[in-house]
């Protein structure tokens, strides 16, 4: 787990995220009391993973495949409350429908539970991107704020842009197959590790912030 600079710091800010999370749960609005189930379930996915793979031996693909769908579900409820509009919420309750759907599909006629899930994580991400986008342009309608930079909803829409637009390309590019080239590109793989403890990492500023300004103004809570 912590064998390298990628896994260390990937593990270290996802424990770090849940340990934020366990102290400040009491004190965050809804949207964010989910994220800390999201982190939650990430690092409890995260551990049987790893116990799958190195005490079982075996595949520990299909944890992936369940995660997945309940991921974007969690997503979808948070990013419902924060964009706080009663037509969304039907057309975010029809996408976490739909990567179900999807996943249930990828899984038995593109890639089985013996395989990594890249078709439904990449729907996913251009999801998440695409909501990401829509908050973005309700806190520019949003003329209440003082401080951008000290508002929880900030920091969240803007890595969860960062990081899964990256993630798009990266899966995009597993999917092609690069990691069977003669000299397949790894570091990519150890970057996405990066990114994925930045995001973790944020998640942290998130919820501290909440902790010493639980009443963002531009959360909306539902």
């Amino acid at each position: 787990m912590f064998t390298d600079f990628p896994h260390s710091f990937y593990y270290c800010c996802l424990f770090l995220a849940a340990w934020f999370g366990i102290m400040y749960f009491r004190i965050v609005s809804r949207p964010f009391l989910f994220l800390i189930l999201l982190v939650w379930l990430v690092l409890i996915s995260e551990l049987f993973a790893k116990y799958v793979s190195y005490v079982w031996h075996q595949s520990n693909n299909f944890v992936y495949h369940i995660f997945t769908p309940f991921e974007f579900f969690i997503y979808g409820f948070i990013y419902s409350q924060l964009l706080g509009d009663k037509k969304l919420k039907i057309v975010i309750s029809i996408l976490v429908l739909f990567i179900f759907v999807f996943e249930v599909i990828n899984t038995f006629f593109l890639q089985s539970i013996h395989q990594s899930n890249t078709n439904t994580i990449i729907v996913e991400n251009i999801f998440l991107v695409t909501l990401s986008l829509m908050l973005f342009i309700r806190i520019k309608e949003v003329p209440t704020y003082q401080n951008l930079l000290t508002e929880p909803v900030f920091w969240f829409n803007s890595i969860i842009l960062i990081y899964y637009a990256f993630n798009i390309m990266i899966w995009g590019f597993h999917n092609l197959k690069v990691y069977n080239l003669a000299n397949p590109p790894n570091l990519m793989y150890d970057i996405n590790l990066v990114f994925s403890g930045m995001l973790y990492l944020i998640f942290s500023i998130v919820l501290y912030l909440e902790k010493i300004k639980p009443q963002s103004n531009l959360i909306h809570h539902g």
